[in-house]
């Protein structure tokens, strides 16, 4: 009973945490793109499991924003290239289809359960950043304003905070999606024989990606054009989102492995969860940057 009430007692934080990057993700409503990668559920796996595995998980987990947003940018691709001539709604169900076997194809294969060494994984740390702010240029070189998304609720930013609550409400789907991947992982670490490769996969599900990708697509409140206007805002700035969770992942799986363990339990546990947060508004603040400057430099 105690494990299970442990179990359940991680779920609820790690969920409630999620909902307040949620909360502040919704501020900034043009960096839609570059939150579909954020490495929430990657810290809570590190904290969750322990210094020691962090090195091991680490080798799996650094190919997962690369993964799960490169299969973002193709889901995006090809809804916009079916654009208004069919069903946003069935082609993103079709869509989410083909997306989650190309992922399970990806995960299963060789390569990625042996993971990246460490001697590699700066180099592709910064190889990653490199490439996806080379697809960012281009995306915004051939869009006229990529920050502009023409619904009024995303426009008002900074401005309403009565937007952030409705903003909430309106991702309860992908925080319930965040609340079973953040399970999964959970419920697997706790009761499954898995390997530390399995870990850093099964800290990278892409349930809540994916599963707001098909929230917009199908979005019932809002006409077919917009979905696509959306998500064709998102898709210039989703090249940059693997490379916020990489360096994530890269400098707290670093800070783990090496870390000296305090005596103190609780206090052993603070300063590691608080490493996590001081992480999260790393990123967050990096992508504040990346969606302003994107934004400056595409607005005619």
């Amino acid at each position: 009973m105690t494990s299970v009430l442990r179990i359940a007692l991680r779920i609820a934080a790690g969920t409630l945490v999620y909902a307040g990057i949620v909360a502040a993700a919704a501020v900034l409503p043009a960096a839609a793109g570059l939150m579909l990668t954020f490495p929430a559920i990657n810290g809570l796996a590190f904290f969750f499991s322990g210094d020691a595995k962090a090195a091991s998980m680490a080798r799996t987990m650094l190919w997962m924003p690369v993964i799960n947003g490169a299969l973002c940018a193709l889901y995006m691709l090809v809804l916009l290239a079916l654009g208004t001539r069919s069903s946003t709604a069935l082609a993103g169900w079709l869509l989410l289809l083909l997306v989650v076997a190309l992922w399970y194809a990806c995960v299963s294969g060789k390569t990625v359960m042996e993971g990246i060494a460490p001697q590699y994984q700066l180099a592709y740390s910064i190889a990653a950043t490199l490439i996806g702010a080379v697809f960012v240029i281009i995306a915004v070189a051939s869009s006229a304003r990529p920050g502009a998304v023409p619904h009024e609720a995303y426009a008002t930013g900074w401005k309403n905070w009565g937007w952030v609550i409705e903003a909430m409400l309106q991702s309860k789907l992908k925080i319930v999606l965040f609340a079973v991947a953040l399970s999964a992982f959970i419920v697997a670490e706790a009761y499954l024989p898995i390997s530390d490769a399995a870990r850093g996969v099964l800290a990278g599900l892409p349930i809540v990606p994916f599963g707001g990708l098909v929230s917009i697509a199908g979005d019932p409140g809002t006409g077919v054009a917009e979905r696509i206007h959306i998500i064709r805002s998102m898709m210039t700035s989703v090249w940059l989102a693997p490379a916020v969770g990489i360096w994530f992942i890269y400098s707290i799986s670093k800070l783990f492995s090496t870390r000296r363990k305090l005596a103190v339990g609780w206090r052993n546990e603070a300063a590691r969860f608080a490493a996590v947060v001081v992480g999260w508004t790393a990123c967050f603040l990096i992508i504040i940057a990346i969606s302003a400057t994107i934004d400056a430099f595409g607005t005619p």
